[in-house]
């Protein structure tokens, strides 16, 4: 056994114990409190810092540019405290409370509390949280990992956990009861921590929001951030200004596959583009793309395979390339290097895989035989156990009434969308069979629905604007499944289209009358994937 899972069997061992003290501790009076004597609120490994009220009217969020604008807010009790070791949250509860809990999640690396994510769900009466997930720093940061398992393990696993827990103990001290439902919303990191909570913690929350989660972490930072830094690397470089060539000849080819031309590929995977088609004849210009950048596309859209031809992880798919969601932010940025994926995964891998500040990305060994062996398997064996969140098992989840919404962007030019396909059908795959209503048993407590055109968590060229916490409030309160979400795309603020999002597998087809900008004139059925 390596001295990384030795520590990490005896932080395990550490932390569960904590927690069992901490969930079990402090007994609290059922009247409510003042906000300010919250901070004598005690439970082991818990210290609230600061409790104070919050008047109605403009806020400025904590940690918000100079020139941004305030938030006006209603009135809350705001509560920062630190559950050990160094787990940060806020708990913003509010004067007119619906009597629930909405905790939201983080981005990228996290390291800093997500204010901003909390402002919606304060507006709505919920009680709302966010943690740092236990260390600080910025979201592209690797370097807080260095030498601190314990930050490790709360990034990957505990923080979420360990927040509601808190949460709860100090909404009771507060309102004198206990929130009457548990919500959780995360999307990118935040959708992983989702899934942790899924998987590790059903008790946690009775609904979950997953959006274009990371749950398969380990393979995610492999097979895209890494494989694509390195795919971009060199004379494979695209310039931003090559973006919308890729994108325009994508819609052209492919736009019209789904009965609407409309900018939008309602299944990429029925998209077979060849990029080699732009090739240029001659000299490199503006209007092709050299061999190196053809061959970086097909990279990018295969994803990397062992010499076995195994796929690690599933390849980013055509379609919404353009646009400041796109591949100018994730792939291209100001130049080799500086898009996300490689400002996300090199620090990843140069402080928490390989723990060397001084380690060389363009060293990975994405070669590997009879089961990833290699720097493949050693990032597995390393990470994989606290990381991913890909256990098909939702049994414990489902018993205690859980129900599960996950989205994802067809256009996601981070997170493979086949990412979610694949979790999504292994859980159906495990705890599939028919309920009395004809759908799968996996549909009665969890929905995955697909957003044709949406980027990265929103934006994109598709109906990417939606609400699913409504859905699922009424899922969870009242047993009405989500048979369907309305989203909407907006320009310069104005709605200009409406579309059903449907629950995979199904997808909305166009019923042939009527504006193809009007969510009513669509219909959710089985696709043919011809």
């Amino acid at each position: 056994m390596s001295a990384w899972q030795n520590k990490s069997r005896a932080m395990k061992l550490a932390l569960i114990l904590l927690i069992a003290a901490f969930t079990g501790g402090g007994t609290f009076a059922s009247a409510q409190q003042a906000c300010e004597t919250l901070i004598n609120v005690a439970a082991p490994g818990l210290q609230i810092t600061s409790a104070a009220l919050v008047s109605e009217g403009p806020f400025v969020l904590p940690n918000a540019a100079p020139e941004t604008q305030p938030y006006v807010l209603p009135a809350f009790c705001r509560v920062a405290g630190v559950v050990t070791p160094e787990v940060r949250f806020e708990l913003w509860m509010p004067k007119q409370w619906n009597k629930k809990l909405l905790a939201v999640g983080n981005g990228g690396l996290a390291g800093s509390i997500a204010f901003g994510a909390m402002v919606k769900p304060l507006r709505r009466g919920y009680a709302t949280s966010s943690t740092d997930t236990g260390h600080v720093g910025d979201s592209t940061d690797g370097s807080w990992a260095l030498g601190h398992y314990e930050r490790v393990f709360d990034f990957a696993d505990r923080a979420v956990h360990v927040m509601a827990e808190a949460d709860k103990i100090i909404i009771r001290a507060y309102y004198g009861a206990r929130p009457a439902h548990s919500y959780f919303n995360g999307c990118s990191q935040g959708g992983h921590e989702a899934l942790i909570e899924a998987q590790r913690y059903p008790e946690d929350f009775d609904g979950i929001i997953a959006g274009d989660p990371a749950n398969n972490w380990t393979r995610h930072y492999i097979g895209a951030h890494l494989w694509i830094a390195v795919a971009l690397n060199g004379d494979g470089y695209i310039p931003n200004s090559k973006v919308s060539l890729i994108a325009q000849a994508v819609n052209n080819a492919c736009d019209a596959l789904d009965g609407v031309k409309d900018g939008v590929l309602a299944d990429p995977r029925r998209c077979h583009f060849d990029p080699a088609s732009l090739l240029c004849i001659g000299a490199d210009s503006p209007g092709c793309l050299t061999s190196a950048q053809v061959d970086a596309v097909k990279k990018i859209w295969a994803g990397p395979r062992t010499a076995d031809g195994d796929q690690i992880y599933p390849g980013l798919l055509p379609g919404g390339e353009a646009g400041p969601g796109g591949w100018a932010t994730w792939m291209t940025g100001n130049g080799p290097g500086t898009g996300l994926h490689s400002r996300l995964g090199i620090p990843f891998f140069k402080y928490i895989v390989f723990e060397d500040p001084n380690w060389d990305y363009k060293t990975f060994k994405f070669e590997g035989r009879d089961g990833f062996d290699g720097d493949i398997d050693f990032t597995d064996r390393k990470l994989g156990a606290i990381f991913n969140a890909t256990n098909p098992n939702l049994t414990a989840f489902k018993a205690r009434g859980g129900k599960l919404i996950q989205y994802h962007g067809w256009s996601d030019p981070d997170i493979s969308p086949l990412n979610s396909v694949d979790y999504y059908e292994s859980v159906v795959n495990l705890m599939g069979g028919k309920s009395v209503h004809g759908m799968s048993e996996t549909k009665d407590f969890y929905r995955l629905f697909m957003v044709p055109g949406m980027q990265h968590c929103g934006g994109g060229p598709g109906a990417s604007i939606f609400d699913m916490v409504e859905p699922l409030e009424q899922w969870v309160e009242h047993d009405v499944p989500p048979e369907k979400v309305v989203a909407s795309h907006a320009t310069d603020g104005k709605v200009d289209r409406t579309r059903p999002l449907c629950p995979f597998p199904q997808e909305a087809k166009w019923k042939r009358t009527g504006s193809t900008d009007d969510a009513s004139n669509f219909t959710c059925v089985l696709p043919d994937l011809r």
